[in-house]
């Protein structure tokens, strides 16, 4: 996901939310694609400038026993150890629930 441009967002709104793709799609489009890619292969503009790389979101390996909740840990605080930012304060929950939706689509089989 961006580092840079990734900040800002909307009013917090509950967990529990029902996730919107559709939402989650402009969503990522906007925040998670310049790293991560259109097609979540990684490869997005600023990916060759990154270390490690963006995590390919097409790799089966990356989907074995990857649950929704903790897809939405990792937009939520970020990944420790990578550029992989936390958007908690930069996205709602809503806006977060519904960038993981988005990613689900990504899951091998969906």
């Amino acid at each position: 996901m961006l580092v840079v441009s990734a900040c800002g967002g909307g009013p917090a709104a509950g967990e529990g939310q029902s996730a919107d793709p559709a939402r989650g799609q402009g969503i990522y489009e906007t925040r998670c694609a310049p790293c991560h890619g259109t097609e979540g292969r990684g490869d997005g503009p600023a990916a060759a400038g990154l270390e490690p790389k963006p995590r390919n979101l097409r790799d089966p390996e990356f989907w074995r026993g990857r649950t929704p909740a903790q897809l939405r840990l990792v937009v939520k605080l970020g990944k420790p150890g990578t550029l992989m930012p936390p958007f908690e304060g930069a996205l709602s929950e809503a806006q977060i629930d519904a960038v993981v939706g988005y990613l689900e689509s990504f899951r091998p089989g969906s």
